[in-house]
């Protein structure tokens, strides 16, 4: 497929060393504890979260009911232990997998209730369940344009009667179907779904993940699945790893993905981490969250948070979570 062009200017890359990102860390800590002690002189009091996360160029999640419509945006859908991401520009849609069997209620009402009845692009990263599990639900339930499937001439293929079925779905569905590559772009709305990598040679479907990079407006999310070191690696040999304001956390925040040098590429302002509560896993694992911490990233979990949601609005980056409409309702 030919690579849509775009006008919006490419953010240049940098590739920060491990000294420079405990500079910048220190940095932001200092503005956050500049303030604190500013505000707390001032007025005897100390200052808000809102406060210190404004300081450092961050601000709290507003509850998900606020969220602009028509804007560009990013949806971690809380689905358990499992993953679903939908990219949003405008009034058109992807869906990045599509969480387990177990999910598929709760995703399909997410959908819903967002006005999901179309899909340009959807997206499995990999063939496990967890990524899987709901997808002929969705084929069957929302008209779908397009589907993206991993480059499975790079492991073993697929038996399992679950991708059996997804399989079918598809076929059913009528939809395009495009095996993954480098360089391909996908249209979503005003903006693109580009293919930066697509796995590589391996008996672990995880490493079949793609490092994909969606780019809209002022926002920018880059998605690795459940990639894990030897796609990261993979991608900054390439030197195709982009700066991005928004990371998923690979492998639901796994140590087996995540690494400082696949981070420092990226130096995201947020990452989102889709797990669930109390999972059997440990994710996310000690190792990657103290990595998100070091390259001052704000992190947001599904299992803490449900649902996340970062858009652009006219007063830049914002996030939104399911959890923060709890908040107001109790305050």
């Amino acid at each position: 497929m030919e690579k849509r062009k775009t006008s919006r200017r490419r953010r240049r890359k940098i590739q920060l060393t491990p000294f420079q990102t405990v500079v910048f860390t220190l940095v932001g800590l200092c503005l956050a504890l500049g303030l604190y002690v500013s505000v707390g002189s001032g007025v005897g009091t100390a200052p808000t979260w809102d406060e210190i996360y404004a300081a450092v160029g961050l601000a709290e999640p507003l509850p998900a009911d606020d969220l602009p419509e028509n804007t560009d945006a990013v949806h971690f859908i809380d689905v358990g232990q499992a993953d679903a991401t939908l990219l949003q520009s405008g009034g058109e849609y992807c869906l990045v997998d599509a969480g387990d069997t177990d999910s598929e209620q709760k995703l399909m009402a997410y959908l819903e209730e967002r006005g999901v009845t179309h899909l340009k692009l959807l997206v499995m990263s990999h063939p496990h369940a967890d990524h899987i599990g709901s997808m002929a639900a969705v084929l069957e339930k929302i008209e779908v344009e397009q589907v993206l499937l991993p480059d499975f001439d790079k492991a073993p293929y697929p038996t399992t009667r679950l991708f059996e079925k997804v399989m079918d779905a598809i076929e059913a569905s009528g939809a395009v179907v495009t095996t993954a590559a480098p360089g391909q772009s996908f249209s979503v709305g005003s903006g693109s779904l580009q293919v930066l990598a697509a796995g590589v040679e391996t008996d672990n479907y995880n490493d079949l993940s793609q490092v994909l990079l969606f780019e809209s407006g002022e926002l920018t999310v880059l998605l690795s699945g459940d990639g894990e070191k030897p796609v990261e690696q993979a991608a900054l040999e390439a030197g195709v790893v982009p700066q991005a304001d928004v990371f998923k956390a690979a492998h639901h925040g796994s140590d087996t993905s995540n690494t400082m040098e696949f981070l420092q590429a990226i130096r995201p302002r947020y990452v989102a981490i889709s797990c669930g509560l109390g999972n059997s896993y440990g994710h996310p694992h000690a190792e990657p969250m103290e990595r998100f911490e070091q390259v001052g990233a704000q992190v947001l979990r599904t299992d803490q948070d449900g649902s996340v949601v970062i858009a652009a609005t006219e007063n830049g980056l914002q996030s939104y979570t399911s959890s923060a409409a709890g908040e107001k309702e109790a305050a």
